[in-house]
């Protein structure tokens, strides 16, 4: 059995259809001579030995046994079956809840499980990477109630024929199984006579093998679902799905609260867009302006660069931009076609819709949008209240930010609440002459929404800026927190290249095994499950425009040298090319960590540092920014207000004080994190130091020899052994606050 299950301290026992042992792990073969001769038996017989007793721990769905072996000690046992699939595993320890309990390695990370919804995601994606590996992983967002799903995150190979939607109607799908069933479900070798579900032709024709789901129940109801798909048969076994389902249950109600967080951001938003511009007093018979205006707040809120409404005549197969606010488009305030366009795609899946628009397969999805340095662009349906899509919003982005869940969700809400004044407002237009000019004024690009005035920060942007005019490759550095994405866009809009796709790489974020085909892409038959035409790479992606490689120390050995060739003869080989593809591609790299330190430990090449640091640009921790500190928790109380439609709220002259002498080792990422806890729970509109957290009122005692258990232990008397407060003030649940204390002996 794979090192996972040797870590666990209970029994882990792999049968076959005849009941025959075919795997084991080490404790198993400790267990065994205590068992007694008829402990099979026992397990596999429904009558017997004698169900659980009320009262235990063992979670729903689980029929846990015991009996007495020899030695008189007693022993539990679960038997685990998964749909599809003939082997078994049975399960055998000696407390009640021992099968609660997953690899030491894995039960780490629900230590310190974080509480932001956008961080559970992530947390859950290092679960699931730490257990197994796989070709492609989905994790979805499911409302049982409205039978509709949203991707929260996706990594992997493409699956044929599939487009991005968001809050899809789910149908006779595998994802609609495990909604009616609740179970996981496995096909470790995926055929054509193994075909059960709709998606399953597309899965195969994309070069699938292997496929395991599993849903995540909370309270009796499914709220999400992890799909694995493997181009390797035989590759996702039984003892597999049981470990990704303790996975799913041990995860559950952080992602159900996660979701609820999330939806409630989404309606706040969108209620804050409409709040705001019923609040600038638009005549009601001035249909067009108030649309205007909600535009113009939607595109704050949302950050992307255009947001536009356009009303749709489907019998004609006619769409027309009625409003925008962001960049004007040449063509777009005309009637045009609706056929071979994102919005007919939108059509299609009655759903909301976005596109890469550097994947060669949609960039012309919208021909006014060709070279016009936009990257993604999502589609969301107005429905009148008969439920017809009469309308559109769209929104166009100059990274891939349009592709996301945030805002697709946002979207949804928006559309919802337009969908309603329409119906009840509606617009005619005749022809395009009757059309006045609506668009509001575009936000300047560059550095412009870089927030701070120190000196340091007056130098970095200097010196970013002046980088920008050339086409040497950027390194950015700093510690973590200190936005060096957002140098990277400022840099990408600031160049000669802002008119093409910015194109995002986390080098961390990816499987290693995953990492290559990402970035260099692959020819068609260069290996077992790759598309149909083969795929094109994130760096060909970036042709004619920016390529920014977040976290660039990640990267193996072999991925430098291929990196190198890159940088060196600008020409990409795709896996299972015999010809080198030319590349035009800025080349932005970042990392917190000190390369040159990597380069004298051999684990970063010499050659490749100096190809990527053509320019670097050190960016400052805020320590070092002055009052850049609060330039930026006003900016930030300032939008939290205004998207929230609340009153303003202010730090009072002590509490700026405590902020500008503090250190914040996180950077701006802790300040954002602070404020919009402060936010959330100060009620009045001036925040004191009373409302702050302990290590801005109460000096630094901790120093970088205070270890974990030391720090846990000053904070319990801090909060006065308020764990609530402690978890909060760590930014983890309780619950895994519980597990550090527990694991290190802390009363």
């Amino acid at each position: 059995m794979d090192d996972l299950f040797q870590e666990l301290p209970y029994a882990v026992i792999k049968l076959n259809q005849k009941s025959e042992i075919i795997d084991q792990n080490q404790a198993a073969q400790a267990y065994l001579p205590y068992l007694g001769s008829t402990w099979l038996k026992s397990c596999l017989k429904p009558e017997s030995p004698e169900p659980l007793l009320p009262g235990s721990n063992a979670m729903a769905g689980d029929e846990c046994r015991y009996w007495v072996g020899s030695e008189n000690r007693v022993f539990f046992a679960q038997v685990f079956n998964v749909a599809e699939h003939t082997d078994r595993l049975v399960l055998i320890g000696e407390e009640p809840d021992f099968h609660t309990l997953l690899p030491s390695s894995l039960e780490r990370l629900f230590e310190d499980f974080p509480s932001k919804p956008d961080n559970v995601a992530e947390r859950i994606v290092t679960l699931i990477q730490t257990a197994l590996t796989f070709e492609r992983f989905d994790l979805l967002r499911v409302d049982p109630s409205q039978r509709k799903y949203v991707y929260a995150y996706s990594i992997g190979m493409d699956v044929t024929g599939v487009v991005h939607t968001a809050y899809r109607t789910i149908r006779e799908t595998g994802l609609g199984w495990l909604l009616q069933q609740q179970l996981p479900h496995l096909v470790a070798d995926f055929s054509p006579e193994h075909f059960s579900f709709l998606e399953d032709p597309q899965l195969y024709a994309s070069g699938f093998r292997s496929l395991l789901r599993v849903p995540i129940v909370f309270d009796y109801s499914i709220v999400g679902a992890i799909l694995l798909a493997s181009v390797n048969p035989s590759h996702f076994q039984v003892e597999h799905a049981w470990l990704i389902d303790r996975i799913a249950r041990h995860v559950a109600h952080f992602f159900f609260h996660a979701g609820t967080l999330l939806q409630r951001e989404y309606q706040t938003l969108a209620n804050a867009t409409l709040l705001q511009t019923v609040l600038a007093d638009i005549p009601s018979e001035k249909v067009e302006e108030f649309l205007l205006l909600y535009c113009i707040q939607l595109r704050h809120i949302s950050q992307a660069e255009r947001v536009g409404i356009s009303l749709l005549d489907q019998t004609k197969g006619l769409r027309c931009c009625i409003v925008e606010a962001g960049k004007e488009l040449a063509g777009m305030t005309e009637w045009g076609p609706i056929k071979n366009s994102g919005v007919q795609e939108m059509l299609n899946f009655k759903s909301i819709v976005a596109f890469n628009l550097a994947d060669p397969r949609y960039e012309n999805i919208e021909e006014e949008l060709i070279g016009s340095g936009f990257t993604a662009i999502l589609y969301a349906p107005i429905e009148n209240e008969q439920g017809e899509i009469i309308a559109l919003l769209t929104a166009v982005t100059s990274d891939e930010r349009a592709l996301s869940q945030a805002l697709a969700g946002l979207f949804k809400a928006a559309s919802e609440q337009l969908g309603l004044i329409l119906s009840r407002a509606p617009l005619r237009i005749e022809g395009t002459s009757t059309r006045r000019n609506l668009t509001a004024s575009q936000i300047p690009n560059g550095f412009q929404h870089i927030i701070g005035s120190s000196n340091a920060m007056r130098k970095t942007i200097r010196q970013a800026s002046v980088a920008a005019k050339y086409d040497f490759p950027i390194l950015i550095t700093g510690d973590t927190g200190t936005g060096k994405e957002l140098f990277a866009k400022a840099i990408h809009e600031s160049s000669s290249v802002a008119a093409g796709p910015f194109i995002v790489v986390n080098s961390a974020a990816i499987p290693s095994n995953l990492l290559e085909s990402e970035l260099f892409g692959y020819q068609e038959g260069a290996f077992t499950g790759g598309l149909r035409g083969g795929k094109k790479g994130k760096i060909l992606l970036a042709h004619h425009g920016t390529l920014f490689l977040d976290e660039i120390g990640e990267l193996s050995s072999e991925l430098q040298a291929k990196l190198l060739r890159v940088l060196q003869e600008k020409e990409v080989e795709p896996l299972g090319s015999t010809k080198p593809f030319r590349v035009e591609v800025r080349i932005i790299s970042a990392t917190h960590r000190n390369l040159q330190h990597m380069v004298k430990a051999g684990e970063f090449r010499l050659d490749l540092f100096y190809r990527l640091n053509g320019i670097e640009i050190k960016l400052p921790p805020l320590r070092e920014r002055e009052k850049d500190v609060l330039e930026l928790t006003e900016h930030i109380l300032e939008y939290l207000a205004k998207s929230h439609g609340t009153p303003l709220k202010r730090l009072s002259a002590e509490a700026q004080e405590m902020f500008l002498h503090y250190a914040w080792p996180g950077n701006v990422r802790q300040l954002q994190n602070m404020i919009n806890r402060l936010f959330v729970f100060v009620e009045g509109q001036l925040i004191t130091t009373k409302d702050l957290p302990p290590e801005l009122v109460i000096p630094e005692l901790s120093t970088d020899k205070e270890n974990e258990k030391d720090k846990l232990e000053r904070l319990l008397k801090e909060f006065n052994g308020n764990k609530t407060a402690m978890a909060f003030h760590l930014g983890i649940t309780r619950t895994g606050l519980w597990k550090k204390l527990k694991r290190l002996g802390i009363q």
